[in-house]
C-alpha cells in the first residue's frame, strides 16, 4: 500500500476584477498620504488597463490635493516630439505642418497595433522606472518606440491611400489627416535628436539663446544636413514653434552649410519662412477668438501683441531677402492682423476701463487694487504705442492716448475744483490723493516731463 498522498490540485489564481481595483482604491483613500502615494505608484505600474482607471477615479479627490507626479501614458511619450506642433480642433490651421489633437487618438490606436507588444511593454516598463524630467533619458528610452512608429506610420499612410474603408474607419473622409500623419512620421525620424536638443535648450517660449545654445543648434543642423538636408525641416519646425523670435532660427539657417544644392537650401528657407509667418498669423487668429488665456486682461493682451510683433520683426530681414510675393503678402497680412488685434482688444475701450477704475461711478477714491487696475490699462495703451510703428497704426494709437489723457485731465480738474479744502485753503487729503493718482496715469501715458509740467500747473491752480 502506498502511503504517499496525492497532492491536491492547485487552485488557479482568480483574476483581479475591475470592481476589486476600485474597492482597493477606495480603501487606500482612507490611508495616510504616504501610504496612499505608494499604492498610487503601484497602480501606475500596472499600466493603462481599463479596469485600473476606475481605481484612479476612486482616488482622484485625494490625488487632486496631493498632486503626485503622474507617469505619462505610453501614447503621450510617443507623441512627445510633436507636442509643440499640436493645435486644438478650434484653432487648427490646414496646410501649415501643424497637427490637430483629434488626430492623435485614432493615430495611436492604429500605430500600437503595428508595434510589437514586447517593444511596447519594454518602453512602458523603462519609462515607469525613469526620471521623466530627464529629457535625455526619456529620448534614449523612447528611441526604439519612435523608430518603430516611423515604420508603422508609413504602413498606415500607405493603407489609407489604397483602402478607403480603413481610412474612413480611423480618420473619416478628411484627406488632410494623411498630411498630418506624414508630419508626425517626419518628426519621429529625428525624434531622439529633437528631444535631446530640447533638453539642452531653455524652456519654451524661448526668449533668448546664449552662444552655447546657438552652437548646439548649429551642430545639430550641420550633422543632419550632411546626412540629408530634408531631415533638418522637422527639427526646424519644432524649434521655430518653441521660439518667441523664430527669425533668429531663419538667420542661422542662412549661415549654416547643409548638404544638398543651393536651390534645395533656398527652398527649405522659403518653406520655413512661410511656416513661421503662417504660425504667427494663426496665433493672432487664436487671440481674436477671445482666447481665455488672454481675454479681458489688458496686461496679457499687450504681452500677446508684443510677442507676435516681436516674432514678425525677427523674420522681416529673411522674408525681404527671399523676394517671395506670397510670403511678403503673408507678412503684410500678419502685421495687419496684429494691428487690428491691438486696436480692437486694447485700444477700443481702454479709456472707459481706465476712467472707471480711476474715478469710479460715484467719484470716490479708488483703493489700491483698483488703482493698480487703472495703471494696467494705461500701461497696456503705452505698450501699444511702442508697437504702433511696426504695425502701421501710429495715428490711431496716438489719437487714443491723447483722448484718454485729456479725459483724465478734464475729470481730475473737475474733481479738484469740487474737492474739500483745508482751513488754510489748500487741497485736503482726498484732493491731494486724486491729483497724485491722475499724475501717475499721465506719467505712464505721456512720460514724466508731461506729468511734472501738469503737476506744477495744478499746484498753482489749486493750491
Amino acid at each position: 500500500m502506498n502511503d504517499s498522498k496525492t497532492p491536491a490540485p492547485e487552485t488557479p489564481a482568480t483574476p483581479v476584477r475591475g470592481s476589486d481595483w476600485a474597492v482597493l482604491a477606495a480603501d487606500a483613500s482612507r490611508l495616510p498620504d504616504r501610504k496612499l502615494l505608494q499604492i498610487y505608484r503601484l497602480l501606475e505600474q500596472v499600466g493603462d488597463k481599463p479596469e485600473v482607471s476606475g481605481a484612479f477615479e476612486a482616488m482622484r479627490p485625494r490625488l487632486v490635493t496631493l498632486r503626485p507626479p503622474r507617469r505619462p501614458a505610453l501614447s503621450r511619450l510617443f507623441f512627445l516630439p510633436v507636442e509643440d506642433l499640436l493645435d486644438d480642433a478650434g484653432q487648427y490651421s490646414r496646410r501649415l505642418n501643424r497637427i490637430c489633437r483629434t488626430t492623435l487618438g485614432p493615430c495611436w490606436q492604429a500605430v500600437k497595433d503595428r508595434i510589437p507588444a514586447a517593444l511596447l511593454q519594454s518602453a512602458q516598463r523603462e519609462a515607469a522606472a525613469a526620471d521623466l524630467r530627464d529629457g535625455v533619458a526619456v529620448a534614449s528610452i523612447c528611441a526604439p518606440l519612435w523608430e518603430a512608429g516611423v515604420t508603422a506610420l508609413a504602413a498606415i499612410t500607405a493603407e489609407c491611400q489604397t483602402n478607403l474603408k480603413y481610412k474612413i474607419g480611423l480618420f473619416g473622409r478628411d484627406d488632410d489627416v494623411q498630411r498630418q500623419l506624414e508630419t508626425i512620421r517626419q518628426v519621429l525620424v529625428v525624434a531622439e535628436r529633437i528631444e535631446k536638443l530640447k533638453a539642452a535648450l531653455p524652456a519654451r517660449p524661448i526668449l533668448d539663446l546664449a552662444e552655447l545654445h546657438l552652437d548646439i543648434i548649429r551642430a545639430n543642423l550641420m550633422e543632419l544636413g550632411r546626412e540629408d538636408a530634408a531631415l533638418t525641416q522637422p527639427l526646424l519646425l519644432v524649434l521655430a514653434s518653441r521660439m518667441q523670435r523664430p527669425g533668429e532660427l531663419l538667420r542661422m539657417l542662412g549661415e549654416v552649410r547643409l548638404g544638398g544644392t543651393v536651390a534645395e537650401k533656398e527652398n527649405l528657407t522659403r518653406e520655413m519662412s512661410g511656416y513661421v509667418v503662417g504660425n504667427l498669423l494663426r496665433q493672432t487668429a487664436e487671440f481674436d477668438r477671445e482666447n481665455p488665456l488672454v481675454s479681458g486682461d489688458p496686461a496679457s493682451l499687450a504681452a500677446a501683441a508684443e510677442r507676435l510683433t516681436d516674432g514678425l520683426n525677427s523674420v522681416n530681414d529673411t522674408v525681404q531677402s527671399l523676394r517671395d510675393k506670397d510670403i511678403t503678402n503673408k507678412m503684410k497680412n500678419a502685421r495687419a492682423e496684429v494691428g487690428q488685434f491691438v486696436l480692437k482688444n486694447i485700444c477700443a475701450d481702454v479709456d472707459q476701463g481706465l476712467h472707471a477704475a480711476l474715478f469710479g461711478r460715484d467719484g470716490g477714491l479708488p483703493d489700491d487694487a483698483t488703482m493698480k487696475k487703472a495703471e494696467q490699462f494705461a500701461m497696456a495703451l503705452r505698450r501699444s504705442s511702442k508697437l504702433a510703428g511696426a504695425l502701421g497704426i501710429q495715428r490711431e494709437v496716438s489719437a487714443k492716448i491723447s483722448e484718454t489723457r485729456q479725459q483724465v485731465v478734464s475729470t481730475t480738474q473737475a474733481s479738484l475744483r469740487a474737492a474739500p479744502r483745508n482751513r488754510d485753503g489748500t487741497l485736503g487729503a482726498d484732493g491731494q490723493r486724486t491729483m497724485f493718482n491722475s499724475l501717475r496715469i499721465v506719467e505712464i501715458l505721456s512720460g514724466s516731463d508731461e506729468a511734472e509740467r501738469l503737476c506744477r500747473e495744478w499746484r498753482t491752480q489749486f493750491r
